[in-house]
């Protein structure tokens, strides 16, 4: 199977989390939605932050993600309010699919995700 080397994943609030394998070492970055992008005004995903993850969990998450791309099921044609899109880049070529709100892959992507954010003190 070839390696995933990057994953691009938008959250259902807009919050975008990108994960890189490079040299065999796994890096992620947050960028979240803040109140001046939100369509509320108010909705902040909280702190941004850059760190290096384990390569194990980037490689569950890549797992999760090759069979969110695969999972024809759970995709939707277009962007609506509650669902995510994922894109996965290997050997230079990406594939993308948007999620819908309720299905079981995002949740599962999802809570994979929230592994990479660091821990509170």
């Amino acid at each position: 199977m070839a390696q995933v080397k990057r994953i691009d994943y938008v959250d259902g609030s807009g919050n975008r989390y990108i994960l890189k394998l490079e040299e065999g070492k796994a890096t992620v970055k947050y960028e979240p939605m803040t109140p001046e992008m939100s369509s509320s005004g108010f909705y902040y995903g909280g702190e941004p932050f850059e760190r290096d993850i384990d390569t194990e969990l980037f490689n569950q998450i890549a797992e999760i993600a090759m069979q969110a791309i695969q999972s024809k099921s759970s995709h939707i044609n277009g962007r609506i309010m509650g669902s995510g899109m994922v894109t996965i880049e290997i050997n230079n070529s990406k594939q993308k699919a948007i999620l819908a709100p309720n299905s079981r892959i995002k949740e599962n992507l999802e809570k994979l995700l929230e592994k990479t954010k660091p821990k509170n003190p």
